[in-house]
């Protein structure tokens, strides 16, 4: 285990995660609420499963998320677009809908969140933002549960299954980090490890 929660691992993306992470991408009830047209053709999915598992340390960090002893992929963590001067980083996230409902995003998250703010990506981040159309309720009553607030709303920001669609913006500062820190203590030194691989 590189790290993770009693129910839950995360470590790198791995050749062996393909097939799965296919499968979570391809179906329209995760892909496109995250604004992602579902994956069709398997040689660029291929291409955009290699691109994500070989994303260069310093744009940030793509976990696999697991079940606590199981080699099986049911989401992706991604913190990316990881700008260094400002020392913010865009969270994504994606879950196998026979795991919605359970608490695993929270969780995940809740434990990841207090060391990516203190330093566990190499570097301390300030602040972690999150883009979520406005309709993905599930998604925005989960940021707002792990203490992220709603910066405003970018309209038609997004093209999304034939319409434009608003967006809203959620942030995540350092300083707003006290209630995740009550909830699960850093492991700076295991979270190091998971995101250096």
């Amino acid at each position: 285990m590189i790290g993770g929660t009693e129910r839950l691992e995360w470590n790198a993306l791995c050749d062996a995660d393909f097939e799965s992470y296919y499968t979570l991408y391809a179906d329209p009830r995760v892909a496109l609420p995250t604004g992602l047209q579902p994956l069709g053709e398997r040689g660029a999915a291929r291409k955009w499963f290699e691109q994500t598992r070989d994303l260069p340390a310093e744009q940030g960090r793509i976990l696999a998320l697991r079940p606590q002893g199981k080699r099986t992929l049911i989401g992706v963590l991604r913190l990316t677009e990881w700008d260094h001067l400002a020392q913010h980083v865009t969270l994504g996230y994606a879950l196998t809908p026979a795991c919605w409902g359970q608490g695993f995003m929270y969780e995940c998250l809740a434990a990841v969140l207090p060391d990516v703010f203190a330093g566990a990506m190499t570097e301390p981040v300030r602040r972690v933002q999150a883009w979520v159309l406005v309709d993905n309720r599930r998604s925005s009553g989960l940021l707002q549960k792990l203490g992220f607030r709603h910066e405003g709303t970018l309209r038609e920001l997004f093209h999304h299954e034939g319409r434009h669609c608003d967006v809203q913006c959620y942030g995540l500062l350092r300083s707003d980090n006290a209630r995740l820190r009550a909830i699960a203590a850093p492991r700076v030194d295991e979270l190091q490890t998971a995101l250096a691989c």
